[in-house]
């Protein structure tokens, strides 16, 4: 039996580049064949992962993942995520229909007749959604990349579902160019299996790993904010991140992580902001606890200034929930608007040095010689 886990009447609007239909299947696995009908077209490929067996076990691919989806599908056989590209020849503006078969590996055979109505209108800015009361479903809020959302209209909340699966992102914007994020979040206790508690991303895309595996396992972020369980806060900026022998993909993060005490059940709140401009990536965020004056200081800010012109850089994002693992998180109250700062008023380069050379000098414990060459280093 195949199941849609939005039903089989679903609704989207122009975020990244594809359209994400998530579902699952109890046919036997691995299965043989997978594939997808849009409007009666020929068969396109979709991947469903498997269950892992001892061949597969061990395989590593990245971040010790045992299957080439990586953190996309982990641990959900039977689960899936069709790519539909908003490029297709075959959509249409409207109600488009798409025809899921699955095969089995007994050669038994399942299928599932859906529809769905696509807007390739963009999302303007600003976008805010301060009252959730006048939704009635989670697609008009926003569109599911991973895992799962809900939302309660009348708390006024966007929630993950439980269990939260790996990279768990719910896109709300479409794609922009510099852009600031405010919101508020509520975090419950860490819970088994937790890696980062969120918090949010400008998602650039996922891209395709080769040979085409029917589902893209790269990520692409031109910011994601994230807390890890220990409290450890970073900032990310990558370009195909967890896909295989490229030569052109990339991640930046921080490297020394500022550290924050998350107390669950209490409200915080969240600036996040990315900045987009002359070939250059930024990214930066500072959270407190709602009530409490918001800080002067970025806690976390990183930048890719650094890197190769030649490798390829990011131009737009859509902003979205982030989430990896653990218990649900709660956003309210959220603001993205655009962004108007020339990228030379950073100080980049400056900026960078002055982190790492702060780093360390606090090193508890480590030779005074060695760390005057570090300083020495980086200056």
């Amino acid at each position: 039996m195949v199941q849609l886990l939005y039903g089989n009447r679903q609704q989207f609007r122009f975020r990244h580049q594809d359209i994400n239909i998530l579902g699952n299947t109890d046919a036997r696995l691995p299965v043989r064949n997978s594939v997808y009908r849009l409007n009666s077209s020929s068969p396109i490929h979709f991947y469903v992962e498997p269950e892992i067996d001892d061949w597969q076990s061990k395989q590593r691919y990245c971040y010790e993942a045992r299957t080439p989806s990586v953190n996309r599908l982990r641990e959900l056989p039977g689960h899936f995520n069709i790519e539909i590209p908003v490029n297709s020849p075959e959509l249409k503006e409207g109600w488009n229909s798409i025809n899921i078969e699955i095969e089995d590996r007994k050669g038994e055979f399942e299928a599932l007749e859906a529809e769905f109505h696509w807007d390739s209108c963009p999302i303007s800015l600003p976008l805010k959604l301060n009252d959730l009361s006048q939704y009635n479903h989670i697609q008009e809020i926003g569109q599911v990349v991973n895992g799962g959302f809900c939302f309660d209209p009348e708390k006024n909340i966007i929630r993950s579902r439980t269990p939260v699966a790996d990279d768990s992102l719910f896109l709300l914007g479409s794609y922009h160019g510099s852009q600031e994020a405010t919101y508020e979040v509520k975090f419950r206790d860490n819970g088994r299996g937790v890696v980062f508690r969120g918090i949010s991303d400008f998602f650039a895309g996922h891209e395709e790993q080769s040979p085409e595996l029917g589902i893209k396992p790269g990520y692409s972020t031109a910011g994601l904010a994230t807390i890890h369980n220990k409290g450890e806060a970073r900032a990310w900026i990558s370009m195909g991140d967890c896909l295989m022998d490229k030569d052109w993909t990339w991640v930046v993060k921080t490297e020394y992580p500022a550290y924050v005490d998350i107390e669950p059940y209490v409200t915080y709140c969240v600036r996040h902001q990315v900045i987009i401009a002359d070939g250059i990536n930024c990214c930066r965020y500072r959270i407190w606890k709602k009530g409490d004056t918001e800080p002067d200081k970025w806690l976390c800010e990183e930048h890719n200034a650094h890197l190769d012109k030649n490798l390829p850089r990011i131009t737009k994002a859509a902003f979205g929930l982030f989430q990896y693992g653990g218990l649900p998180t709660e956003w309210a109250n959220i603001t993205v608007r655009a962004l108007h700062i020339d990228v030379k008023s950073l100080d980049l380069r400056n900026k960078r040095n002055s982190v790492m050379r702060k780093y360390a000098s606090q090193i508890v414990g480590i030779n005074r010689q060695v760390r005057k060459k570090i300083i020495k280093k980086i200056k």
